[in-house]
């Protein structure tokens, strides 16, 4: 009598699984902007159609290679309400150093400090590169590397981020919610 039958005991298991869980959240979080300000992100994502958020350090080189496809993102999907923004979790993070590898970077978005690492933490960003596709609702819709390259870049690269910027503009959730970080590993 102790024994469940083997229908009954997957049928429990899958009842315990619960329903699947809602994409998680941006944190309700203020970050630091290149001119010292504050910037809560919550308000932020909410005014965008959607919003990239790419983690920066200075010293990676995967990044780097990556700076002329940022750019590009942002031309092609900014005019389009897209809102990018860098974000650099790093201890040795500091608005001067940062406003000046965006402007030697040329990029066209700010680079944003992460005090304490709290929303790198928060999305689980462990690598520069490491990506966040936020819907307007403020849900992360991807998650993971902006491409499939990492040092060289190929022509035929996936393009994660733009896929779900495509997907999610057009009314569908994005294709893939997450792909592979291929960057440095931030400094904690």
């Amino acid at each position: 009598m102790g024994h469940v039958p083997l229908a009954a005991a997957l049928l429990l298991a899958a009842s315990c699984a619960g329903a699947p869980s809602a994409p998680p959240r941006v944190p309700d979080l203020t970050l630091t902007s290149p001119d010292g300000s504050s910037l809560a992100l919550v308000p932020a994502v909410s005014g965008a159609r959607a919003t990239v958020i790419v983690f920066f350090s200075a010293s990676c080189h995967c990044l780097k290679v990556h700076d002329d496809r940022l750019r590009d993102l942002y031309a092609t999907y900014h005019p389009r309400g897209v809102e990018i923004l860098l974000v650099d979790s790093e201890p040795s993070a500091s608005t001067d150093r940062d406003a000046a590898e965006a402007r030697d970077r040329r990029y066209p978005f700010p680079i944003l400090l992460d005090p304490q690492a709290k929303l790198a933490r928060a999305l689980g960003a462990e690598y520069a590169t490491y990506t966040v596709v936020v819907d307007p609702s403020g849900h992360v819709a991807y998650s993971g590397g902006i491409d499939t390259d990492e040092m060289h870049l190929h022509p035929d690269a996936t393009p994660y981020v733009a896929n779900a910027l495509d997907d999610l503009l057009s009314g569908r959730p994005p294709r893939l919610s997450h792909g592979k970080a291929l960057g440095c590993v931030l400094e904690r």
